[in-house]
């Protein structure tokens, strides 16, 4: 199968990806990626990539670094027995990207990476402990031993440096010195001496230039501080192997974590390639599944999009496949490429890839056929035709519900009856076994035993017969053909010669059937085109009277706002002045009377038809009822137990109808008022009937500081008429209690004289 990969260009495809790699490991892993085939595997890579796909649309800054493979880095080192200091660095700069993306990891697909860090972190603690990355040094503080000895070496320096200088400066002033500056030798520090002046200086002689005018001379004075340094140097370096070889042992101990490591950074790398590639062309995850139709919209082959040709016109095609598809149409008309496409798409959905799609839908398949291009080997002996059949072969021998087969020109290379034949019996045999099969052919014989094939239908590249060109838009439906002679004469050949090529055609005709049916599409193409004009004209017609609609709706609320707010006032105002104006029972009841009616008057209880089963507000009896039966000017209702006709002016729709508004005014009705008017008056009432004086002036007094307590401003005392006693005690016990701020006789219609209305003082 791999050389079918190769053949829909998926080598060319990991090459570009390759680019958007950091590290040199992950890019060899790419280089032999594989698409997945199983549905599992492939909706987890598809998992990965959005992952990243969604943290790079967030606008998130993911810090990608060029690694070393720790694989390599850790292989060295086991030779050696330990890691170098510059190895331990590159170790390091995993740790520094690893710590990086770590805050994106929770609860990814990647989270694995999170959790090895965790494993690992003690050696990165280790690390800082002793490691300068950045110089790729071991650190003084490294150890005990180590600073000591840097700290002696650093001053011995300074010493023989001071004392160097000045041995310097005498010889110089002598004359004895070419250049006025000491320089190092083999380690070893010496002064550039004339040759003439060679005895003059004490030391041993390192090197003679190769002019022979100069000879370099440590000073003898200074060998006793060089060979110390040169012994702490060596101290030195001990100390370094031994800080190298604990912190490399550790390293060791958990080398199979760090080539986990690498294969899920990697991982890792490799889908945020995938993202990133896919960003170029805005590109769309296809919808992974079992089973089911191939479903391409506006698809082009991501190859085509790269191209640096500013001029090139890139082509989207859609491509629907249930079962089988015959893609005919002309030389050069982009047959090849659809199969490509078709092709590449599929891989690259399979592995993870956003695709340079529009939309996309298609099963996962197990298995890839592709017979592409012409695969004769002159070494073996191997004609075309024969190749091409072993390739046939293989695909039935393989090929199930699970596979998907491409075949581009097949049947070529021998007698093309026969060849036509063999290849129809094995797409036959292919949509029998429910395999998807595309198809790419010139071959009318195929075209026309295609139509017979149950699930293969057919679609052609399209072609401007006026242009002469192709536009490379897949038309479904239609079988196309060859136009072998507008090509041969778009590139030059004789007309004579094309004429006398058409004469030895059987069918002579067919060319212009062709070109009338051609003419016909187009006039049909024209049609589609100006219906779906008037369908967009119609469209924008229809949005704006949505618009409109929308508009007068907004106005008509924002007016109902209006006048509800009104009403608000003027209903809060007239609950303001019951309370005020304690006006009475009777009159609070009428106000709120005139108030309804007033609200009546308008329109808006009255937009909605009123039908049988609605309840309706009864005005004349303010009570409820349900709609029985609706007639020209009167309406039959059910209130309670009685029927009754009622006309339609006299009735309201039910209020809990009425949406969208903060203030109901219908929720004003009469019961809602009195219990409104009952708690505002918060009046207690005392039975004083039967009692003598004695007796009344004790449950008054009990009442009137209960009632104070809780707030009610307002006590009826009934006592009846009877001989007037009780009344006058009453009224003579009520003048000088501290709690009562008025007392009066009730209304008529409330008791008259037989009940004293008690007002009580405000509790503060």
């Amino acid at each position: 199968m791999i050389k079918s990969l190769n053949k829909l260009d998926w080598r060319k495809l990991l090459n570009i990806l390759s680019n958007f790699l950091y590290s040199d490991f992950s890019k060899e892993i790419c280089q032999n990626l594989k698409p997945f085939f199983s549905y599992e595997e492939a909706t987890k890579a598809q998992e990965k990539t959005k992952f990243i796909w969604n943290l790079l649309e967030k606008g998130e800054k993911l810090e990608l670094n060029s690694l070393k493979s720790l694989k390599s880095l850790i292989e060295r080192a086991s030779k050696r027995g330990f890691f170098l200091p510059v190895e331990l660095s590159e170790i390091k700069k995993w740790f520094l990207t690893n710590k990086k993306l770590i805050p994106y990891l929770e609860n990814s697909p990647f989270k694995e990476l999170k959790n090895l860090y965790e494993e690992l972190k003690e050696i990165d603690l280790y690390l800082d402990k002793i490691l300068d990355w950045e110089k790729a040094e071991i650190k003084d503080r490294a150890s005990y031993n180590l600073f000591v000895t840097r700290k002696k070496l650093k001053e011995l320096k300074e010493t023989l440096f001071a004392k160097l200088e000045r041995i310097k400066e005498n010889l110089f002033k002598k004359g004895y010195l070419q250049e006025n500056l000491f320089t190092q030798k083999e380690g070893r520090y010496v002064l550039p001496v004339k040759t003439e002046y060679k005895n003059k200086v004490k030391g041993i002689l390192h090197e003679v230039s190769q002019s022979g005018a100069t000879v370099f001379i440590e000073p003898a004075s200074i060998i006793p501080l060089s060979n110390e340094i040169e012994n702490l140097k060596y101290i030195e370096q001990r100390e370094i192997i031994k800080i190298l070889r604990e912190i490399s042992q550790e390293i060791f101990f958990y080398s199979n974590s760090f080539l986990s490591l690498e294969n899920i950074y990697a991982d890792f790398e490799i889908s945020f390639a995938k993202a990133s590639f896919g960003k170029t062309y805005r590109g769309n995850f296809p919808f992974l599944k079992n089973e089911g139709l191939i479903k391409i919209y506006s698809g082009i082959h991501p190859l085509l999009i790269l191209k640096e040709k500013p001029s090139s016109k890139k082509v989207y095609n859609d491509f629907i496949i249930e079962k089988g598809l015959l893609i005919s149409g002309p030389n050069l008309g982009g047959k090849t490429v659809s199969l490509k496409t078709i092709g590449i798409l599929i891989l690259m959905g399979q592995s993870g890839f956003p695709i340079p799609v529009k939309e996309a839908e298609f099963p996962v398949f197990s298995k890839i056929f592709v017979d592409l291009g012409d695969d004769q080997d002159i070494i073996e002996g191997e004609s075309s035709f024969s190749s091409h059949l072993k390739n046939l072969k293989e695909i039935l021998d393989k090929a199930d519900k699970n596979t998907l087969v491409l075949l581009d020109e097949p049947g070529k290379g021998t007698n093309p009856e026969e060849g036509i034949a063999l290849v129809a019996a094995v797409i036959n045999e292919l949509l029998r076994r429910n395999t998807k099969v595309v198809v790419t052919t010139h071959s009318q014989f195929l075209k026309t035993l295609g139509l017979k094939m149950k699930g293969l239908k057919l679609a052609t590249m399209e072609y401007n017969l006026e242009t002469k060109e192709p536009t490379y838009k897949l038309i479904y439906g239609v079988w196309g053909e060859s136009l072998a002679f507008d090509l041969a004469e778009k590139m030059g050949f004789p007309v004579e010669l094309l004429n006398e090529a058409m004469s030895y055609l059987k069918n002579k005709e067919y060319r212009e059937w062709y070109k009338i049916i051609e003419w016909e599409r187009k006039k049909l193409k024209e049609l589609e085109e100006e219906l779906s004009l008037k369908l967009k004209n119609l469209e924008s017609k229809e949005k704006e009277l949505e618009e409109e609609r929308i508009k007068l709706k907004k106005f008509y609320e924002r007016k109902m706002e209006e006048l509800i707010s009104t009403w608000n006032e003027e209903f809060k105002e007239l609950l303001k002045n019951i309370e005020k104006e304690r006006t009475s029972y009777k009159r609070a009841i009428q106000n709120f009377e005139n108030f309804v009616n007033k609200l009546l008057k308008c329109n808006l209880f009255r937009e909605k038809e009123i039908r049988e089963g609605d309840r309706v507000l009864i005005l004349p009896f303010k009570r409820m009822g349900e709609v029985l039966k609706v007639k020209d000017k009167l309406v039959e209702v059910k209130m309670g137990n009685l029927r009754i006709e009622v006309p339609k002016e006299k009735i309201v729709k039910d209020h809990s109808e009425i949406e969208d508004y903060s203030f109901k005014p219908m929720e004003i009705n009469l019961e809602s008022f009195q219990r409104f008017y009952e708690r505002i008056e918060k009046r207690e009432v005392l039975k004083l009937l039967g009692l003598n004086i004695e007796e009344a002036l004790e449950e008054i007094e009990k009442t009137l500081n209960k009632a104070f307590l809780e707030g009610i401003s307002k006590v009826y005392l009934i006592h009846g008429h009877g001989t007037g006693r009780l009344r006058e005690g009453i009224r003579d016990y009520l003048k000088n209690h501290p709690l009562v701020k008025s007392f009066k006789f009730a209304d008529p219609m409330e008791g008259g004289t037989g009940v004293t209305i008690v007002y009580l003082e405000e509790k503060n």
